[in-house]
């Protein structure tokens, strides 16, 4: 049976990157995790559309452009159970008859298309997309949370897809003619019947005057207003009229320029009231409301659905506030001329001509097409979200190990990034009652690992620590020794101990793991609130001085599986 090409060797053939790149990925895949191609999007070497179609290559399925997400069919998600579609990744995109065709990260899973098969009773069809872009479809329509990880490569990718396309816009722009003043179209009437340039100002009042009339003549209602309609008599002075203003109509779908700068600071500075800065960077804020207008406004609509989620499993809002602050937004919408359409509102489809109407073939999405070829999209209605029974997740299990048993587990047996962080915290357990590692990329500090009272793996994933403000980490990470000792009441370390569910440790110890010169963990640890951590972790330091040795000969193991060492060639 042949082998299946390696994306990066694809790429890397077709020189679409070149073998340094290619290896840079590979360290950032065994340190941060995530597959290749989301390092790869992380890193700039290629975009979005590129991945899509060599990941298509690579598994020997078909991919899909990405207006083409748009069109997965309401209710799809009804046939595969949450729990499936977040182990093996996919989401359900179009039925046909006896076929389901599925969108996955990875098609070539072992199992998972029968697994698929056998829950549905369908026939599966793969289609492949970047396991970015599924995480934001599983998180859409399942409502499963992200690593702030994978959303910040989103919004990266989504930033320089809009650079390229205003870079595309900046070749040919479209001047607007300019509407002639009225003093202009007096002079050159004046001129064409052979008067005078030169008018005085009572002659062009006397001009101007009748222009100004029939302006307010067009811009009367067609029809009269209340007012208007009433007969003109005057009525009895103890009953003075008293007539309601009749409610704003909401704004109509419709073409034209859209007022994304002016609908992103609006959110945002709704946000800021809300004090949602200070649960989560602004510039997470920021950039999330700048793509997410972006993409999601159309025909000055914006549907809420998107930010309501975000805000929700992103941000951790309860539903009480959330409600609050969606209700506010949608207040905004008579003020920016833009239809709000909430979570619980239909999305309005504007009528299209027929020929736009036609329908792309799934068999033909071999290839990504640019848009402009293509026939407009039919924007159909999101699916709805499947109410489901809470189901109580189970933590991944972490092992008290010995300093032997940590050891040989680092250096024999750990296969990834996950085994690495469990033997690592599974020797703290016997210095630590709650542990926590972090992954420290692009001067931002991401929860990776961790356990304890009060901690859920979850919780430790939606921890993000700017390197930009002062903290104990910011400290570590410069200095790029351990510390010991209390932590300074800091905004970032209160924020950091809210996190992890409010207690107020007396000391607290971290340790850097430093990795070619870099800190590219950072363990944490104390005792809960009110506690000491121990002085004697001497093997404690000593572990973590191996890490930079697992974490090299995992490399190399990535490096054989990628066929980057041959013939004496990296």
């Amino acid at each position: 049976m042949a082998r299946k090409p390696e994306l990066g060797q694809l790429l890397v053939e077709d020189g679409l990157i070149t073998s340094a790149q290619l290896q840079e990925a590979v360290h950032n895949q065994v340190i941060f995790g995530g597959r290749l191609g989301s390092n790869l999007l992380e890193l700039g070497y290629i975009d979005e559309e590129t991945l899509a179609r060599y990941l298509a290559r690579q598994h020997k399925v078909k991919t899909l452009r990405l207006e083409d997400i748009s069109r997965i069919q309401p209710g799809l998600n009804k046939l595969i159970p949450k729990r499936l579609a977040e182990k093996h990744q996919v989401v359900p995109f179009r039925l046909d008859d006896k076929k389901l065709y599925v969108i996955m990260s990875n098609p070539s899973e072992m199992g998972a298309l029968s697994e698929l098969s056998f829950a549905t009773g369908k026939t599966i069809i793969p289609l492949v997309l970047p396991e970015v872009r599924v995480f934001e479809l599983l998180n859409r329509y399942y409502s499963i949370g992200r690593e702030l990880r994978y959303i910040n490569i989103a919004m990266l990718e989504a930033e320089r897809r809009d650079k390229r396309a205003r870079a595309i816009a900046k070749i040919s722009p479209v001047k607007k003619p300019v509407e002639p003043s009225p003093k202009e179209e007096f002079k050159k009437k004046l001129l064409e019947q052979g008067g005078s340039e030169l008018i005085g100002e009572q002659e062009f009042e006397k001009l101007t005057a009748g222009y100004y009339q029939q302006q307010i003549e067009k811009e009367k209602p067609a029809f009269p207003t209340p007012l208007e309609s009433k007969p003109q008599l005057e009525p009895p002075a103890q009953q003075q009229p008293v007539y309601a203003p009749e409610p704003s109509p909401r704004p109509e779908p419709r073409v034209g320029e859209q007022p994304y700068r002016q609908v992103a600071h609006k959110f945002y500075r709704e946000l800021v009231k809300a004090e949602l800065d200070k649960i989560i960077p602004s510039k997470i804020l920021q950039d999330f409301l700048k793509n997410y207008v972006l993409h999601e406004l159309k025909n000055f609509v914006l549907p809420l659905k998107q930010l309501a989620n975000f805000l929700s499993k992103e941000v951790g809002l309860n539903r009480q506030k959330l409600d609050q602050l969606v209700e506010n937004i949608s207040k905004l919408e008579t003020e920016l001329g833009v239809m709000l359409v909430k979570p619980e509102e239909e999305i309005p489809i504007a009528q299209k001509p027929a020929p736009s109407e036609q329908v792309v073939e799934l068999e033909e999405l071999v290839e990504l097409v640019p848009a402009s070829e293509e026939a407009p999209v039919e924007y159909l209605p999101e699916p709805e979200l499947i109410p489901e029974e809470a189901i109580e997740e189970a933590e991944p299990e972490i092992a008290e190990l010995s300093f032997e048993q940590a050891t040989k587990e680092l250096m024999e047996k750990t296969k990834d990034r996950d085994e690495l962080a469990r033997a690592v915290l599974g020797f703290a357990k016997g210095f630590f009652k709650r542990a926590v590692l972090f992954t420290v990329r692009a001067e931002q500090v991401f929860g990776w690992y961790g356990f304890g009272s009060g901690i859920t793996f979850r919780q430790v994933q939606k921890i993000l620590i700017p390197l930009s403000q002062p903290s104990v980490f910011k400290t570590v990470v410069d200095a790029s020794c351990h510390y010991l000792g209390p932590l300074a009441n800091l905004f970032e370390n209160q924020k950091f101990l809210s996190a992890l569910g409010g207690a107020k440790p007396n000391s607290v110890f971290l340790i850097p793991i430093i990795w070619q010169a870099k800190v590219v963990y950072i363990l944490y640890g104390d005792n809960g609130d009110g506690e000491n951590v121990p002085f004697d972790i001497g093997e404690l330091l000593i572990l973590a001085q191996k890490l930079p040795l697992a974490i090299q000969h995992l490399i190399e193991e990535k490096k054989k599986q990628y066929q980057l060492i041959q013939g004496g060639k990296e």
